[in-house]
């Protein structure tokens, strides 16, 4: 019991410096991009990928019930040999399957404490790689679609920008007849840099930069005032490391740059591919090392 608050513990204090200081994460990440960078954003996010899975072997025993994962187990293979040994008994073939869905739903139950334990780090993690490698700078004269999200009661055109001199702005579109008015700038920039999008009303100014040609280590696309609230409508899930959240007693709810995807070595990349590729690692090294360290799984 003991083991098992501390690991309960050891997670949540892991989200809760997630959540609430975010820059130890950053530094912590940053020196894994920092010390494997070279090697492409797919070794970093393989090795840390295999980390993690080891991590969950350590943690995975003192959140779960190893006995009853093994008991649970043993009567499935039970009854699953039990239909092979007989299978032209129906009988016997009707209540070795039912018993067998039966105790893996067993199974799915003892492992739902130890999956809502351990799966808020994990998101963490992904967060991270997410704001490290998932997107990549716009190019010279790719034009851009600069989402502003105000808060209800503000006025699009009562906001003043200011753009930096590498950004040339097309064209500005002010929606105010929602419950969230919205301003659309669509703007090309026309040399490398990073360039400011500046949003002022009153005396509360935002800047957002549109970065050209850049090789930022962090890069988001979004900036906003709600992490948790983006994140649960699943709009950008990374934005609480991408970018430092906007106060929520502003004027902007969010800014929305449209980044493509950066490539993940031989997949396409983005925060899909980074999540397949986190998920299917950190399971196989779990898979491939329970035995030596004593897991059932």
């Amino acid at each position: 019991m003991k083991d098992r608050i501390r690991v309960i513990g050891i997670c949540a204090a892991l989200v809760a410096v997630g959540y609430f200081v975010p820059a130890v994460m950053n530094m912590l990440f940053n020196a894994f991009d920092m010390a494997l960078g070279w090697a492409g954003s797919l070794v970093v996010v393989t090795v840390i990928s295999g980390l993690v899975g080891i991590l969950f072997l350590l943690a995975f025993p003192h959140v779960s019930s190893q006995a009853g994962i093994v008991a649970v187990k043993d009567r499935i293979k039970f009854n699953l040999l039990a239909i092979r040994l007989f299978p032209d008994d129906l009988k016997n073939v009707l209540f070795s399957t039912a018993k067998t869905l039966t105790w893996n739903f067993a199974y799915i139950g003892l492992n739902l404490l130890p999956m809502v334990v351990l799966s808020a780090p994990f998101m963490i993690v992904w967060f991270q790689l997410n704001s490290l490698y998932a997107y990549q700078p716009v190019e010279v004269g790719q034009q851009q679609t600069v989402v502003v999200e105000l808060h209800a009661g503000i006025h699009p055109q009562d906001i003043s920008l200011d753009l930096g001199d590498g950004i040339v702005l097309d064209q500005r579109v002010n929606l105010d007849d929602s419950a969230s008015p919205v301003m659309l700038l669509k703007v090309t920039p026309s040399v490398d840099g990073s360039w400011p999008i500046a949003l002022t009303h009153g005396d509360d100014s935002v800047v957002k930069n549109l970065e050209v040609g850049t090789d930022p280590q962090r890069l988001a696309r979004m900036r906003t005032s709600q992490p948790l609230a983006e994140f649960a409508a699943a709009h950008d899930p990374i934005v609480y490391f991408g970018d430092p959240v906007l106060p929520s007693d502003g004027f902007l709810q969010s800014i929305t740059i449209d980044y493509q995807p950066a490539a993940l070595g031989f997949l396409g990349g983005g925060e899909i591919d980074i999540m397949i590729w986190f998920v299917v690692v950190s399971m196989a090294v779990g898979f491939a090392l329970k035995g030596a360290f004593g897991v059932e799984i």
